[in-house]
């Protein structure tokens, strides 16, 4: 009895190993895959825009001082006033300056009467000479008076012309068409020689000054052409084109100042007003450009690579493949690959940290 009693507990433990090992296999053969997201990749859209802030100043801005120094007999322009170049804005005290013109006016034509009767004298000395009707002597002496007189009469009409010219520092004119946005003196107030009198801006010529952050900058050019908006002036977009791209980027906003002028700007447009500068970078992208998504990008220390999706004959069943490709710039559709992809191809969205080259997944719709 009592070998009967352990023999069946031989017979049980066996079959209870038995059953276990079945399990462990079963268990062993059942493999659990990953399951996986993913998109197709796409030609991209030529048309890639960017918009970027800008705030807009006057294209040409001048600072009108005098030349010389004195008393404001007048000042002609007021704020918000325009001007024609060439227009007179101020005027200092010239009554100095006019009586120094009439002197040297009058020393001018003294010297002149003198130089032509010396020039008369010399011809007729020169004459009595070749006759033998006066001596050497005589004769250079009538040359010498005449070359002095000369050099006074030369002497007297530069200092007329520029006692001329001194007179025009007198009055101020603005050199450019415009709009006066600051009057800094009154009439009768002592002004010294360079200090600022009012100040003029082109009212025609416009210009925008525009952040662009680094990964866009390279891709700026002088020359290219934009569009530029303004928040107060609703459904209407203008012209323009880069004049300037700064090779230093700004300090405090960590972008790079570009400066752009407007063509066929508006009245409504003004000095100070915020703009909206949309760049079309879609032109400089090469032709065979894809893009996919942000999450399907990833990077190492040899460079970027994307996991390529292909179907298994099991269905639900795909196998990744990691492939190194050539990333172009990032933007709001996610990342331009310009080698090692082609159209049609579908890649991975999500989870490719937990990848690795020739795992099979679970493929879920895309």
């Amino acid at each position: 009895m009592k070998y009967t009693k352990m023999a069946a507990c031989a017979v049980a433990g066996a079959l209870l190993i038995g059953l276990l090992g079945c399990s462990g296999e079963r268990a062993a053969e059942k493999e659990v895959l990953r399951p996986v997201r993913y998109t197709t990749a796409s030609e991209t859209d030529p048309k890639v825009e960017r918009r970027f802030s800008g705030l807009t100043r006057s294209g040409s801005v001048v600072r009108l001082s005098f030349r010389k120094g004195g008393e404001v007999a007048s000042i002609r322009v007021f704020v918000g006033d325009r001007v024609k170049k060439g227009e007179l804005v101020a005027t200092l005290d010239d009554k100095d300056a006019q009586l120094n013109l009439d002197k040297a006016r009058a020393a001018l034509n003294k010297s002149r009467i003198q130089s032509e009767n010396a020039r008369s004298s010399l011809a007729r000395v020169k004459s009595l000479y070749e006759n033998n009707n006066v001596s050497l002597s005589e004769y250079e002496k009538a040359r010498d008076t005449f070359a002095n007189a000369l050099a006074t009469y030369q002497a007297d009409e530069r200092s007329y012309r520029l006692q001329e010219r001194e007179l025009a520092y007198y009055k101020l004119t603005s050199p450019i068409d415009g709009i006066i946005t600051s009057r800094k003196v009154e009439a009768n107030e002592n002004v010294s020689s360079g200090a600022e009198v009012a100040v003029v801006q082109a009212g025609d010529s416009i210009e925008v000054e525009a952040g662009i952050p680094e990964v866009w900058i390279s891709k700026v050019h002088e020359g290219q052409r934009v569009k530029l908006s303004y928040p107060s002036i609703e459904g209407e977009t203008f012209e323009g084109r880069v004049t300037e791209v700064a090779f230093e980027s700004d300090s405090q906003t960590h972008t790079y100042p570009v400066t752009l002028v407007m063509e066929g700007g508006s009245s409504d447009i003004r000095p100070g007003m915020p703009a909206s500068v949309t760049f079309d970078f879609g032109r400089d992208l090469p032709k065979e450009t894809l893009r996919v998504p942000v999450s399907a990008m990833a990077k190492d220390y040899d460079g970027h690579y994307l996991f390529v999706l292909e179907r298994s004959p099991e269905k639900g069943v795909g196998v990744v493949k990691k492939r190194r490709v050539k990333a172009g710039g990032m933007n709001s559709g996610g990342f331009d690959v310009t080698e090692g992809l082609s159209a049609g191809e579908k890649v991975v969205t999500a989870g490719l940290q937990f990848l690795s080259d020739g795992m099979r997944v679970k493929v879920l719709a895309e």
